[in-house]
């Protein structure tokens, strides 16, 4: 979970739905609009979309954790987090294989994600489509059944029951 939810869930007044502590809801502003900055960033595809909707959560929290000032080797308002109260004597073993597939998996949900905007995009223009769709049929009903009516009053006899 990303560090930013978190903090929002954390601090936010389950009443009022905000959050009251004007630190911690600077934090969360700094870094949602550092989020919305680096994303416009992003290089737009072919298709005219951007090429990235999300970020990685090891950079969101990264964010945050350069966001968030540190009070007795603390993160205020995330407490004490690995990479901030380990020497360098003490850096875990990271096994590269696992980066290096966790790396996979954060570029294959970020490609689903862009996948699924696109799949939304064009499933919203085809409902545009089928929208339209109806209103020509209901106006060929519509003038269908003007030209019957006035067939009927021109051809009585051919039209009685």
């Amino acid at each position: 979970m990303q560090d930013i939810n978190v903090m929002r869930g954390a601090y936010t007044n389950k009443k009022t739905g905000k959050i009251q502590n004007p630190l911690i809801r600077d934090v969360i502003d700094l870094v949602e609009s550092q989020k919305q900055e680096y994303l416009a960033s992003q290089p737009l595809s072919d298709d005219g979309s951007s090429a990235s909707t999300s970020l990685s959560r090891v950079r969101v929290n990264e964010m945050v954790e350069e966001a968030v000032p540190k009070k007795k080797g603390r993160l205020v308002g995330l407490a004490r987090r690995a990479s901030s109260c380990l020497s360098s004597s003490q850096t875990p073993y990271v096994d590269p294989m696992i980066m290096e597939e966790l790396q996979k998996k954060d570029d294959r949900i970020v490609a689903l994600e862009s996948q699924n905007a696109t799949i939304l995009a064009q499933m919203a223009q085809q409902d545009a489509q089928i929208a339209e769709h109806k209103a020509e049929v209901a106006e060929a009903k519509r003038m269908n059944l003007d030209i019957m009516e006035k067939m009927r009053r021109l051809f009585p006899a051919e039209f009685s029951d």
